[in-house]
């Protein structure tokens, strides 16, 4: 894979997680909504949702009820940063993200691109007492 096909829109179709023993799950449901946006500048941009995420009980972005607001943050994935391409991995260099512990970290995800899907895998993670590899899979919007 090079740079240019990796460069443009692509939107989430399946988000699963897979652990040592082979159990699957889909961390943000059956229908999780997502776009990740790749620039020829190398600039990377990537949102994840669960789909039909419950409004607040406000039109005020930064109120609402605590309870409310960890539901939402607990829902939804977004950061950005640069990008570039090892091989068949492409490394994310966070510069920003609503998890404050990635700003500065490199994110690794083997890629994988089948006509006008993209595969992104990540290494094996250890998340509570498993190790999962998440698999998100991306159809071509532009």
């Amino acid at each position: 894979m090079d740079v240019g096909e990796l460069v443009g829109r692509w939107e989430l179709t399946g988000w699963t997680a897979v652990d040592e023993n082979g159990s699957v799950s889909m961390p943000f449901g059956e229908r999780p909504q997502g776009c990740v946006i790749y620039t020829p500048g190398g600039w990377m941009s990537g949102q994840l949702a669960v789909g039909g995420r419950r409004e607040l009980s406000t039109s005020v972005v930064l109120a609402g009820a605590e309870s409310e607001r960890a539901e939402a943050y607990s829902s939804y994935v977004a950061y950005c940063g640069e990008y570039r391409l090892e091989a068949d991995v492409v490394v994310h260099t966070l510069r920003m993200s609503l998890f404050p512990n990635w700003v500065g970290v490199e994110q690794r995800r083997r890629a994988e691109l089948i006509g006008n899907r993209l595969v992104l895998a990540t290494p094996p993670t250890v998340v509570g007492e498993r190790v999962l590899v998440n698999r998100l899979d991306w159809v071509r919007a532009e």
